[in-house]
């Protein structure tokens, strides 16, 4: 357990008056006696599973979905502990996913996803009327981070687009910032191939796809999970959409990974 857990751990259980002694986010004697005063927690359980425990029932406490108080920290348990620092830390209500409620602008004019016949009409058959992307800053293949990439193939329809956002990218976060948030892990583009499990083309195929970062926001991960479903990217995200691309996390949350320029 991180030591930021652990003093939030501190902080509620001295605010209970439980007295767990300095928040210093180590879970020594003083803190699991305080915790052993918290009704419900068994006591044969290890210190950390106490903690833990702690944790999803606070947020039981304040109407946030967290599972059962079992005292193992699961993907909800993540979810539930992030909306307790909002509510209880930062004196704020938790963020409430609404894709409804997201941007829906198309300056390029993208296509709709389907019927598929949409973008054989707008972007011709698969793995064709393809340009190189001359990249805004250097990239690295997210399967081997030592080779650079600083160009790479797309649509051409989309290439004036995608080079537009990565400019503006760099510009609003700066190199340090883009190597911090790994937004220079690139994770692909062009592939013709079929959707998986499925009988139609991947978007890939037409090469007006990306992928960024696949480790951390991995295809079946939902905002509990994905690192683009946090604070620090909504910026990368307005910047897509303003040129009309889509997110599949941000609309259907799942594949944070991806964004596309065609529409659901």
């Amino acid at each position: 357990m991180k030591k930021e857990t652990i003093r939030f751990v501190q902080a509620q259980l001295n605010a209970r008056g439980l007295d767990a002694g300095p928040e210093d986010g180590i879970l020594g004697q003083r803190s699991l006696d305080s915790l052993n005063r918290v009704e419900g927690i068994p006591a044969d359980w290890s210190k950390t599973r106490k903690a833990v425990a702690f944790i999803q029932k606070l947020a039981k406490e304040n109407d946030i979905e967290t599972g059962e108080t079992d005292g193992y920290w699961g993907p909800q348990t993540s979810f539930a502990f992030e909306a307790l620092v909002q509510v209880l830390v930062e004196g704020r209500e938790p963020e409430i996913w609404r894709p409804e409620d997201l941007p829906d602008e198309n300056p390029n004019g993208w296509p709709k996803q389907t019927p598929q016949e949409s973008l054989f009409r707008f972007y011709g058959e698969v793995g064709e009327n393809q340009a190189a992307v001359e990249l805004p800053y250097p990239h690295k293949l997210a399967w081997n981070k030592t080779t650079v990439v600083n160009r790479f193939q797309c649509h051409e329809r989309v290439r004036d687009s995608l080079q537009r956002v990565l400019s503006r990218v760099r510009d609003h976060y700066g190199i340090e910032e883009v190597q911090r948030l790994r937004l220079d892990l690139w994770g692909g583009c062009l592939n013709v191939r079929k959707m998986r499990a499925g009988t139609k083309y991947s978007l890939h195929s037409w090469g007006i796809a990306v992928d960024y970062d696949p480790e951390r926001n991995k295809l079946k991960w939902g905002r509990n999970r994905a690192h683009f479903a946090r604070p620090d990217y909504d910026m990368w995200w307005r910047l897509w959409e303003e040129e009309g691309w889509v997110s599949l996390g941000r609309h259907r949350n799942f594949d944070w990974m991806h964004v596309q320029a065609a529409k659901l």
